[in-house]
Parts: C-alpha cells; structure tokens; sequence
C-alpha cells in the first residue's frame, strides 16, 4: 500500500499480471469484491487499484486477501 495522507480510500500497487480492467472485473465477478481500477484516478502506469476503507476491519480484511490472492502471479 502507498503511504497514506488521510482519507475514505487507500492506493494499493499489485503486480501487473493483467490489465487493470481485467483485474477488477475479475474481482467483482469472481470474488464479490468492489475496487476502482488506478485509471480511474489518472494514474501513469497500470497495477493500481483503489480500495475503500469505510468497512468494518473484518469485512476489509477479508476483501483485502481476495484482492491480493487475485492480484498474486500464478506459477
């Protein structure tokens, strides 16, 4: 995660294993969780997303580990 200055959201950096768009998709329909992909936010390169952080610790800590597993490189 990027250093955080305050705010609703935190910038998360995740591997470039696929588009952002792709990454988000999956994430939504796979694995129920809602981001914002980084081009949302005119960010200059891909593999960022935006994440909330209004839920409840348990709730983002779960959607976090779904984020980060989808996000992993396969080997």
């Amino acid at each position: 995660m990027l250093p955080v200055e305050g705010g609703w959201s935190a910038v998360v950096r995740v591997p470039a294993t696929r588009s952002e768009e792709q990454l988000v998709l999956h994430l939504l329909e796979q694995e129920h969780v809602l981001v914002h992909p980084g081009y949302f936010f005119d960010f200059p390169s891909e593999a960022y997303l935006m994440v909330s952080l209004l839920p409840p610790t348990t709730v983002f800590g779960d959607a976090i580990e779904r984020v980060l597993g989808a996000a992993a490189p396969t080997v």
